[in-house]
C-alpha cells in the first residue's frame, strides 16, 4: 500500500471517528438538556399535584391507625370564585335593638328597652310573665341570643343529645312540613330577617319539626335537683305553638362557617346558630359569631394531599388510638383574636371518629387550607 492511499484512509478514518465523537457528544448534551427537561416538568406537575383542585369528590388514604375514605364537599363558590380571607368585628346588635325587636319578635309580646351603658350587656325584657320575651346580647361579643317563654317551654320537649337517656329528637323529624308554612319557606323566612342585620345563615343541618301534640307528651319539667316541678309546665297547647328548630350553618361569599373555637365544647353540628320560629315569629335563637367581616386578601390554596399530610403527621403512630374520616369540608373557621375581633380563614375540616380500647367520639380536625397547619381550640 502506497503512502498516499494509507494517509487518504487515515483522513477517513479519522473522519468517521470524528462524527461518531461529535455525535455522541451531542447525544450526551441532548441527553442532559432532556432530562433537565425531564425534571423541571416534574416538578411542575408536583407543584400542581399540591395545589387547590375543586374537583375532588372522594379521597381515600390509609396509614397504620388512620383511616381516611371521605366524601369531599367543596362548595360551588370556591370552585367558581377566588378565596379571599377576611378581618370582623362584633356586629352593633346593641345600636340595632329596637329594629330588632320590631322584625324578629311576635308582635303580640309587650318589650321594653333596657340599655346600661356600664354593663357587659343589653336587653329588651319584660318578666313578669313567663310567656313574654326578652331579647339578650352582648355590647361587645359575637352572640346573639332570643330568649323567651315559649323557648323555655319548648326546651323543655326536646333532649338533641344523642348520648342522653332522655334523648327525643327523632320524635320532631317524623313530619317534614307543619301547617302553618312549609319547612323550605320557613328556612328561607329565617334566613332573610337575619340577614338584614348582617347575619348570613346559609344551609339547614337539622331541622326539628316540633308539633303540638308531641310538644305537650314529651314536655319534662324537673328543677335542677331532678324534682318533678308541675308549675313550670305550660297550660295549654295548641297549632300556634307547632315550632321549627333549625340548626344553620353561617355563611361567608357562599362558603359554610365553622366556629373553630366551640368544636371541643359539645356542640353538635351546626348548633352554633339555631333558631326557633312559630306562627307569630322568632321565639329563640342563639347564634355565635356575628361579626361585621370586611374582605382582605386573596389567597392561594393548599390540596386536599398537604392538609392531610398535616393530619397524618400530628396522629399518625399514636398507639392506642384509631382515626376514622368519613367526611371532608371545605369551610371558613372563626378565629377569635385580641379586643373582641376575630379572623375568618378557609380550612379544610376532617369529622372524624377517634376511638381507643373502651371509648368513642366524634372530633373534627382542623387544617389551615393555606399554610397547612391544624388549627386548634
Amino acid at each position: 500500500m502506497n503512502k498516499k492511499k494509507l494517509i487518504l484512509r487515515f483522513i477517513i478514518l479519522y473522519a468517521i471517528l470524528g462524527v461518531g465523537l461529535i455525535s455522541c457528544g451531542s447525544k450526551e448534551q441532548l441527553s442532559s438538556v432532556d432530562s433537565e427537561k425531564e425534571a423541571k416538568t416534574k416538578a411542575s406537575q408536583e407543584s400542581n399535584s399540591a395545589f387547590f383542585d375543586s374537583s375532588v369528590t372522594a379521597f381515600t388514604r390509609k396509614e397504620e391507625n388512620i383511616s381516611i375514605d371521605a366524601d369531599v364537599v367543596i362548595p360551588d363558590a370556591v370552585k367558581e370564585n377566588t378565596v379571599y380571607c377576611a378581618s370582623g368585628e362584633p356586629l352593633p346588635l346593641s345600636e340595632m335593638s329596637e329594629e330588632i325587636r320590631n322584625d324578629l319578635l311576635p308582635p303580640d309580646i309587650s318589650l321594653q328597652f333596657d340599655h346600661e351603658d356600664d354593663s357587659a350587656f343589653f336587653s329588651l325584657e319584660n318578666l313578669e310573665d313567663i310567656d313574654n320575651a326578652f331579647v339578650l346580647a352582648y355590647n361587645n361579643s359575637c352572640e346573639f341570643i332570643v330568649n323567651s317563654g315559649l323557648y323555655q317551654h319548648y326546651s323543655n320537649c326536646i333532649v338533641t343529645e344523642t348520648f342522653a337517656e332522655e334523648y327525643n329528637a327523632d320524635l320532631y323529624q317524623k313530619k317534614e312540613n307543619l301547617d302553618f308554612m312549609s319547612q323550605a319557606d320557613a328556612a328561607d323566612t329565617v334566613r332573610r330577617l337575619f340577614k338584614k342585620y348582617g347575619i348570613n345563615l346559609g344551609e339547614v343541618v337539622t331541622a326539628y319539626v316540633m308539633d303540638h301534640e308531641t310538644m305537650q307528651q314529651e314536655e319534662d319539667t324537673t328543677d335542677i335537683s331532678g324534682e318533678a316541678d308541675p308549675s313550670l309546665k305550660k297550660e295549654s297547647w295548641s297549632s300556634a305553638d307547632d315550632t321549627y328548630y333549625f340548626y344553620f350553618r353561617q355563611e361567608y361569599n357562599g362558603i359554610p362557617i365553622i366556629y373553630n373555637l366551640y368544636t371541643g365544647q359539645g356542640f353538635e353540628d351546626g348548633e352554633e346558630a339555631t333558631v326557633m320560629l312559630n306562627p307569630s315569629g322568632i321565639v329563640g335563637a342563639g347564634i355565635q359569631g356575628c361579626y361585621a367581616w370586611t374582605q382582605t386578601d386573596a389567597v392561594d390554596l393548599i390540596s386536599l394531599d398537604k392538609a392531610a399530610d398535616t393530619f397524618f403527621q400530628n396522629y399518625k403512630g399514636l398507639v392506642g388510638t384509631s382515626y376514622e374520616v368519613k367526611r371532608i369540608s371545605f369551610m371558613m373557621d372563626i378565629i377569635p383574636g385580641k379586643d373582641y375581633r376575630a379572623e375568618l380563614r378557609p380550612v379544610w375540616v376532617f369529622d372524624t371518629t377517634v376511638s381507643g380500647e373502651d371509648y368513642s367520639f366524634e372530633s373534627k380536625i382542623v387544617i389551615d387550607a393555606v399554610n397547612g397547619q391544624e388549627l386548634t381550640v
